[in-house]
């Protein structure tokens, strides 16, 4: 199955990604927030954390759009648009 001519796997991939940022940010939230104050040190430490999750994001958001790009268009056989807006289409 696609959607906007991306297989659904792949949207799926960044979907799980995005999910598991989202999930980490609030358990880390919760984490150093439970003594009630939050410190300058605390919140440079999560940054620092959280960059394997943003890089995940990224490798996935790359991948979904790399899929766009290559969609075909249905009038003239060339990737990187679509029977809407093809250069070659005759009206």
């Amino acid at each position: 199955m696609e959607i906007n001519g991306v297989q659904l796997e792949v949207w799926l991939g960044l979907a799980a990604a995005i999910g598991a940022l989202a999930l980490w940010a609030l358990k880390r939230y919760q984490q150093i927030n439970a003594d009630g104050k939050i410190t300058l040190d605390e919140v440079i430490g999560t940054a620092k954390e959280s960059e394997k999750f943003v890089d995940a994001v990224g490798r996935e958001a790359d991948k979904v759009d790399a899929a766009l790009k290559a969609r075909k268009c249905s009038v003239c056989g060339d990737t990187g648009h679509d029977k809407r807006n093809c250069p070659k289409k005759t009206e």
